[in-house]
């Protein structure tokens, strides 16, 4: 069991962290062995902000996948999100002293490198290089070029880029919780992955994740990305303008959103009375749903606007894409999606996790839309590895909770769990 592939993803957001372990099949589908979610506060705008709250947060989701799969995991790919993440599509010409040839693979992983240099940027680091397609002698849109004859090559890359420091501090603090990085996945890459048909990316469509304090952008056309972006804008905003409007605590206003919040307005519900209780006041206070929906209107209508600014790139522009995706736990909001096609003019489908089997029913929802993501971008795309370890705890003895009872149960837990797998053949919790 050991020997399978496992590998494991993390999603640290703003409001909370998922844990998703899986196993790629020998015909090449992909399971979900274990999920685990836990509440962070460590996080503002995808940005770290209290490490120590981020580590905890990624210990206990970790924990908690762990558990639920009956096997330690000991390396994962982490998401990554926040302003600071940037594109940009770019020409790269593949040098050749050879006159006419075969593009062999060597050439491929060749162009790949040249693309990556002329992408560099000072104090930026480069977390993807994608293709999206290649010119052969003055031939352009050739989209696999391996076999074809040419004397020369180009490569048309999309790079994704983001600052050194917030990099570094999500690594370390995953690091601190004794798990290693094994990669960093752009998370509108991510949700791309396991949202979005084949059919989608050929004809063209936006994707946007909004996520607890950050909206990810990614935009499709013939097969390949052109466009991606992050914007400082989530579902926390909608939960802060409630809490600052009425002054009530967050907890309550997240409680108040969720039952009774709507960014678009309705008639029939709009003089029904709420009951919240603002901080200073013995009483509750009552108030109309007309009110709530109306700061949940004026909010969506901003952030879609700002994400609109964020779109409308001439590169994309002149594509004329008419269909949206909407995923993320934003996204759930009543009347959001009714909202953005007001806005956008597009069709616009809500989207849920899809591409991995022995999903949880409760986690086949578009706010675990990132983590399946991770998991499926790295299968998909990255070496061969195993996430999980064949020690008999789970490997968190570097992180805060050291020494704790988390530890010493998986001490008893998995080696009885690891051998009777072993025996049956059959791997645990899937």
């Amino acid at each position: 069991m050991i020997q399978d592939d496992y590998r494991a993803a993390i999603d640290i957001g703003t409001t909370k962290v998922c844990t998703i372990l899986g196993r790629k099949r020998s015909d090449g589908s992909i399971e979900i062995a274990g999920v685990g979610v836990a509440p962070c506060n460590g996080l503002h705008r995808g940005l770290v902000t209290d490490p120590k709250a981020t580590t905890a947060a990624v210990l206990e989701s970790i924990g908690s996948a762990s558990k639920a799969a009956g096997m330690p995991i000991r390396r994962a790919y982490i998401g990554l999100t926040g302003s600071h993440v940037e594109s940009r599509n770019i020409w790269s010409r593949v040098d050749s002293k050879s006159g006419v040839k075969v593009v062999a693979e060597e050439d491929m992983r060749r162009a790949i490198s040249v693309a990556s240099a002329d992408a560099q940027t000072e104090g930026r680091s480069i977390l993807h290089v994608i293709p999206r397609s290649y010119a052969l002698d003055g031939i352009y849109g050739v989209r696999n070029p391996l076999g074809m004859h040419a004397a020369e090559m180009y490569i048309q890359t999309h790079a994704i880029l983001g600052d050194q420091h917030p990099i570094d501090s999500l690594t370390a603090a995953v690091k601190a919780a004794g798990i290693g990085v094994s990669g960093l996945i752009v998370e509108p890459i991510a949700s791309a992955e396991a949202v979005l048909t084949e059919q989608e990316r050929e004809e063209g469509v936006i994707l946007i994740d909004v996520g607890g304090g950050t909206s990810d952008i990614a935009v499709f056309h013939e097969g390949s990305i052109v466009h991606t972006a992050v914007l400082s804008v989530g579902g926390y905003q909608f939960t802060n303008d409630l809490a600052v409007s009425f002054d009530i605590p967050h907890k309550e206003a997240e409680e108040v959103k969720l039952k009774y919040g709507s960014a678009a307005q309705d008639a029939r519900t709009a003089t029904e009375e709420v009951e919240i209780n603002p901080r200073g006041m013995d009483e509750p206070l009552l108030i109309n749903r007309r009110e709530i929906g109306q700061l949940m209107n004026d909010r969506g209508m901003e952030m879609l606007r700002l994400l609109m600014k964020k779109i409308n790139e001439p590169h994309v522009t002149e594509l004329d894409i008419t269909r949206m995706v909407l995923t993320g736990g934003g996204v759930k909001l009543d009347g959001f999606a009714s909202l953005a096609r007001y806005v956008f003019q597009h069709e616009v489908r809500v989207a849920s996790p899809r591409g991995a089997e022995g999903l949880p029913e409760v986690n086949q929802d578009p706010q675990f839309a990132a983590g399946v993501g991770i998991l499926l971008w790295g299968m998909r795309n990255l070496p061969r590895e195993s996430h999980i370890s064949s020690k008999s705890h789970i490997a968190v003895s570097s992180g805060p909770l050291a020494g704790s009872g988390l530890r010493s149960s998986f001490r008893k837990m998995l080696p009885r769990k690891l051998a009777g797998s072993r025996e049956s053949g059959t791997p645990v919790g899937v």
